[in-house]
């Protein structure tokens, strides 16, 4: 049987996105980047919400131009063929 995990940044205070409707305040340093990489290796679907699917869509089709760096390319790599499956009231 497999796991289902639930994993989300959220602030200490409980919110996800920041006054303007952003959350580039989870930008991960290299050590997260490197961990949510190693858990993403595990993952055989991913369930989303239709605001951050449509954000993840730059990793769909991305030009590596500027070149990204080695562990960049490598969580795309693992992130494109993922099956997503994408949750929306719209």
């Amino acid at each position: 049987m497999r796991s289902v995990t639930c994993s989300m940044s959220v602030s200490l205070d409980g919110y996800i996105v920041g006054p303007d409707g952003d959350f580039d305040w989870t930008a991960p340093d290299e050590e997260v980047f490197r961990f949510a990489t190693d858990d993403t290796r595990e993952v055989g679907v991913y369930l989303l919400v239709r605001r951050l699917y449509e954000t993840m869509l730059y990793w769909e089709t991305f030009d590596p131009n500027p070149p990204l760096d080695f562990s960049t390319l490598e969580w795309a790599a693992l992130w494109k063929p993922l099956p997503k499956v994408v949750f929306s009231a719209t």
